[in-house]
């Protein structure tokens, strides 16, 4: 695992984008996995500045998103998919073909639907850079504390916690309860993981997801098991951490170690 501590979150963001940025430029046909909420919003614009400025080609990039709230439709403002189009795809010159998005609201036999979703991440040769951020009690996209390091996508309940976090967002009568969400068995199968985290209330979370026991009631700690994970933090998510200088050391060298982005 490689942990980069930037000094501001700014920094993390633009850090993020240019890993991105270069392995698109290494494999315009790149498959990206996209991540929603407040954490990524200054990566995805960071992106469209780079695809403004340098003209970085999306045309050929396929997108899949990570998780969507139960019963929610897209045209929903609240929606996960409403969200990429708002912070995404309106600014950047990406195929509507390469875009697969989980749909909170899909009809039918919702278990073939998954399985359909999986087989597409499948079919379109997996996922090569995958983006992900932390809740405080540890989940990593909605797999809440105890879910299997196996899951697929599915259904999952939401956690006091995470309802209290989306509070900022959704009026009382509308919190969602539910989500659809890839299991992280799938996460795991991404080539790479792009985990970010800024600010002190994550700092705990990332404590334990980096260097505490790997364990299912911190579902992020299973990134310690993946052979290619990135971890993208500002000073304060990186407080609590007991190797911190050494992860700045590592971060003064990211140019070494990741000479052509994250592909």
């Amino acid at each position: 695992m490689l942990v980069v501590i930037t000094e501001t979150i700014e920094q993390g963001h633009r850090t993020a984008a240019s890993l991105i940025g270069q392995s698109i430029k290494q494999n315009p046909t790149l498959r990206l996995g996209l991540a929603a909420g407040t954490t990524p919003i200054g990566v995805y614009q960071s992106l469209v500045d780079l695809h403004r400025a340098t003209h970085l080609d999306f045309s050929g990039v396929e997108f899949f998103s990570l998780d969507e709230f139960l019963g929610l439709p897209f045209a929903n403002s609240n929606s996960y998919a409403a969200f990429f189009h708002q912070h995404v795809f309106r600014h950047i010159n990406a195929n509507p073909d390469n875009i697969h998005l989980l749909q909170g609201d899909a009809q039918g036999d919702i278990m073939s639907y998954f399985h359909s979703f999986e087989q597409l991440i499948h079919d379109r040769g997996g996922i090569d850079v995958q983006l992900l951020g932390i809740g405080i009690n540890g989940h990593l996209a909605f797999n809440e504390p105890m879910s299997s390091f196996r899951s697929r996508t599915r259904v999952c309940l939401l956690s006091t916690e995470t309802r209290e976090a989306l509070s900022r967002t959704f009026n009382e009568t509308e919190l969602p309860e539910w989500a659809v969400t890839m299991g992280l068995g799938t996460i795991a199968e991404a080539r790479t993981l792009l985990m970010l985290a800024f600010g002190k209330e994550k700092a705990k979370a990332i404590a334990k997801a980096v260097e505490g026991p790997l364990t299912a009631a911190v579902p992020a700690s299973s990134i310690q098991l993946h052979p290619n994970a990135v971890v993208i933090l500002d000073s304060e998510a990186a407080e609590d951490l007991k190797f911190k200088k050494y992860y700045q050391q590592q971060s003064s060298h990211l140019a070494m170690l990741l000479p052509g982005g994250l592909a």
